[in-house]
Formats: C-alpha cells, structure tokens, sequence
C-alpha cells in the first residue's frame, strides 16, 4: 500500500471516527439513518451483479427489524443475539422461496418480490406483531454495563456493521465467486457456457443479501426503538432503487453510500414539508438521469478520472487490474 493510500485511508476513518463531535445531533441522526440506507443500497447493487433487481428489499429488511424487535420485547434476549437470529430466519426463508422463484427468470423474481414485500407488510399488521402500532419499545443494545443508549455510540455501531458489509462484500467481488456472478450479469449464455450454475450463484448471491438485509433490519430496530409495518413498505424498496441510480451502478461499494447520502440529506436540510418530498425527491431523479445517467460516480469517473491518471501515485488507485477465468 503506498503512502498516499494509507494518508488517505488514515484521514478517511479519523473524519469517521470524529464526526459526533464535529457535527450536531440533528445531522447525527440523518447520518445514522444514511448508514442503515446504504447497507440496504448494498444489497441491491449485490443482487444486481447477477441480474436480478430486487424489489423485497424492504421485506427482507422487515423480517431483521422484527425479529430483533420481538425477541427483545416479549422475551427478554439480548440484542446481539436477536441479530444471527434474525439473519437466520431470513436466510432460511429466502432459500426456501428462492430455490423455487429463481429458475424461473428474472421477470418471476421481480413479481415475487413485489408481492413479497406487500405480503409481509400486511402480515405484521396482525396483532402478535404489534399491528400498525408496533410491537412496542425495543430497549437500548448493551455490552455489560455500558448501554448503546445515546446517538453517538449507535453510530458508531452503525458504523461496525457498515464496514462488516463492505469488507465481506469487497472479499466476494475479488473472489472466484465474484467473478462468477460478473460473468452472469454480462451474460447469462456466456456463463452456461463457461460451466457456472446461473441458477445456484444467483441464490447465494440474494441469500447472502438477505443476511446484510436483516442485519440492517436489527440495526435500525435498535436505534428507532421500535417497528412498524408502515416503515417497510414498497415505497422504502424504491428509493433504495433511487440510491443506485443518483450515487451511480459504475461502483457497487461506493456508488450505493453515496446515493444514500445525498436522497438522505437533501430532503431533511431544505427542511420540505413531508408531503412534497417526493415530489421533488423525483424531479431531482429524473434531472440525474437526463444530464448523469450513469449517477455521481459516473461523473467523477469522467471528470476526475483522467485527471488522477496523470500522476503515477493516484493512477495506481484507477489501474485495471487483470481478473482470472471464473469457474463454476
């Protein structure tokens, strides 16, 4: 690693590491929120490297936030014991439903995905789960005596389970996995070709999404305090979508966070009114397709790209490096 890579990475995680003290808490909290979009945004750029957009993300998302919820609640467990749980059943009921959806194509998977996350949100409405009203108050996460009670420490948290996401995933994308479901987004006959099972990388490639979905799931359980069916609904799975498209599909890591900062921030810092936030949530949407339609990421590639590539020591960040034959 050069040294300006590690100056960088050094200035990078101080930044993180000192931002609750260099921000108020208001924007803390838009931050924390920011963190629990973009491991949503993550999971969908991950099914995206195999070609199936999914609309359950907030479904799957759903199942995390209340199983940590509800064990918590009614039986007393601890916080980080809910989360494997949670991850768990998510895991578990995903392999079941998509053994059967995923063979038969990507227009079937995304119908099921629609209907899934309609499905789960009116099951939570019936009276074990709360109804619309939620479960109830999900105590604080602790470790020992000290309680992650404050904005703070859940961000810090926030951030743990964040770099988890993105080390794992940065680890897939450079393996013999990775490229195999590189080779299945480019296309699927080339990969049959090739000898890799289209069918059984794309289940593992939304199974292991469901696990980070429902680890956001438990995340947001513990800083919100508490669920309801209203916050996982169809709609939270489209501005996921947004996220993608604004922070741009050229980077699956970065492109995902920076998407979820700016949908994130820009609404709450003009301070709109609830009811017109969409409104001109989807105005900027389409301005980003019409003049970025390959999103932030797309344009700093372009832009700042060839710049960087002038010089020997940034270049080395932006050098193609050469990926091995996947196989099967």
């Amino acid at each position: 690693m050069n040294k300006m890579r590690v100056i960088s990475l050094a200035a990078l995680i101080a930044f993180l590491l000192l931002l609750p003290w260099l921000v108020n808490p208001y924007v803390l909290q838009i931050v924390i929120l920011t963190i629990t979009y973009s491991m949503l945004g993550l999971a969908f750029a991950l099914s995206l490297k195999v070609g199936l957009p999914r609309f359950d993300v907030a479904g799957w998302w759903a199942i995390g936030a209340y199983a940590t919820a509800i064990l918590v609640i009614k039986t007393d467990m601890s916080f980080w014991l809910t989360i494997p749980i949670g991850a768990l059943v998510a895991v578990l009921l995903g392999l079941i439903v998509f053994s059967v959806i995923i063979p038969r194509g990507m227009m079937v998977f995304l119908l099921f995905g629609m209907v899934l996350t309609l499905g789960i949100q009116q099951i939570l409405t019936l009276t074990f789960f709360g109804s619309w009203g939620g479960p109830g108050v999900v105590k604080p996460a602790a470790i020992g005596s000290f309680v992650f009670s404050r904005k703070p420490s859940l961000y810090y948290m926030g951030l743990a389970f964040l770099f988890l996401n993105l080390i794992v995933y940065r680890a897939l994308f450079v393996s013999r996995i990775g490229r195999a479901w590189n080779a299945i987004g480019s296309s699927l006959k080339l990969a049959e070709s090739m000898g890799i099972n289209v069918v059984r990388y794309r289940i593992a490639n939304v199974l292991i999404g469901n696990f980070f979905l429902a680890l956001a799931g438990s995340y947001y359980a513990a800083y919100n305090q508490a669920v309801s069916p209203t916050t996982f609904s169809f709609p939270s799975t489209v501005y996921v979508m947004m996220y993608l498209v604004v922070g741009g599909l050229t980077s699956s890591l970065a492109g995902p966070m920076i998407g979820a900062l700016i949908v994130t921030f820009i609404p709450e810092y003009l301070r709109m009114a609830k009811e017109y936030e969409p409104i001109v949530t989807g105005v900027a949407i389409i301005l980003i397709i019409i003049f970025m339609p390959k999103g932030v990421m797309g344009v700093l590639e372009a832009w700042i790209k060839p710049w960087l590539l002038r010089t020997k020591t940034m270049g080395q960040f932006f050098t193609p490096k050469h990926e091995g034959r996947p196989s099967s």
